[in-house]
């Protein structure tokens, strides 16, 4: 599992040792926070099974998932206090039964000041996964809901690689910052145009060309 870290052939010898002493592995089951704001800073999250959701919370207290971690993938903004550059509310959720993987924050505090290419390739990382949290941002901002549902939909349909995928409209509210109750009608709609069709827990993309025409 920890070879499949990006910065893991980058090591010495006793550099791997060091991480390999100190990986933690936690089983989690779903809807389990593994971390939330102002928590001591629990450093990189590794998934080796499942799927993590990174949410930050408004001041009126809505959660909006800015992305996603899936198996395979870290999360590094759960390391913020290393990289002592962000600060907004959030917290780390398990969307699924998890299995996952902590490096503490200080031992990979310890690797970035010893060896530069793993603090570029942290660096990188935060950058693209705090790149998400804006993209998610600007779409909220910017993108009438109708949109922001139909690019929420290709992008599942590309990301699961099948028209189907199972979500709920309580997740899709928190994945493209609305209410459920809205979410339900813009899909009933979708539904009504032939564009979709709903299932208890599932969404299946039938026209995907219309999705596209909607974001045209």
């Amino acid at each position: 599992m920890n070879q499949e870290l990006s910065f893991y052939p980058y090591l010495a010898p006793e550099e791997k040792d060091l991480l390999d002493h100190a990986m933690q592995h936690l089983s989690c089951r779903k809807a389990q926070v593994v971390h939330r704001h102002g928590d001591t800073c629990v450093g990189l999250i590794f998934v080796a099974r499942g799927r993590l959701a990174f949410s930050i919370l408004s001041e009126e207290g809505r959660e909006i998932t800015v992305f996603r971690v899936e198996k395979g993938e870290s999360c590094i903004l759960s390391a913020a206090c290393v990289l002592q550059s962000l600060d907004f509310e959030s917290h780390i959720t398990a969307e699924v039964p998890s299995e996952i993987a902590i490096l503490p924050a200080p031992i990979l505090s310890q690797l970035m000041n010893r060896n530069p290419d793993v603090e570029r390739l942290v660096y990188k990382q935060a950058v693209s996964q705090y790149s998400s949290v804006l993209r998610t941002m600007q779409q909220i901002l910017f993108l009438s809901l109708e949109k922001r549902l139909a690019t929420f939909l290709l992008e599942e349909c590309q990301r699961r690689k099948a028209p189907a995928f199972s979500c709920t409209h309580e997740q899709i509210a928190r994945y493209i910052g609305s209410s459920r109750e809205v979410v339900t009608r813009m899909l009933n709609q979708f539904a009504g145009r032939g564009i979709v069709s709903l299932g208890r827990g599932t969404v299946t993309v039938l026209d995907p060309e219309a999705l596209e025409d909607v974001l045209a």
